[in-house]
């Protein structure tokens, strides 16, 4: 076991070192590493070109920009604004009427200390 140990690991290394030599150096193949050449434009079509480019820019700067946007909501609430805080007026009355009688709990859960006392 302790010979195959070190017989293994020089193994290991001599491969990853063949692959590592086996890499390329980087360099690019002149015929290939340039860019096809373009036709230059000329100054009518570069004015052409930039007025499109503001036309474009200013609808954008005045439109809605990021983070000022206001989101839709999902969902359209189900009932009219009136009837809900008809409801929630009444609730709350509802609750207000059980607080003070006593029939809420003090609060917390079953072990909390409050609801132990005698």
């Amino acid at each position: 076991m302790r010979k195959i140990v070190p017989l293994l690991g020089a193994a290991l290394i001599q491969l990853m070192a063949g692959a590592a030599l086996a890499q390329s150096s980087g360099e690019v193949d002149p015929a290939q590493g340039k860019a096809p050449p373009v036709a230059k434009t000329t100054p009518a079509e570069r004015s052409e070109a930039r007025t499109d480019r503001r036309a474009s820019g200013g609808e954008a700067a005045r439109g809605p920009q990021m983070g000022e946007a206001q989101a839709n909501p999902l969902t359209a609430p189900s009932q009219p604004r009136a009837d809900r805080k008809a409801a929630t007026a009444k609730r709350r009355s509802a609750n207000a009427a059980a607080n003070k009688e006593g029939s809420f709990s003090r609060g917390g859960n079953s072990d909390a200390p409050e609801r132990q006392k005698p």
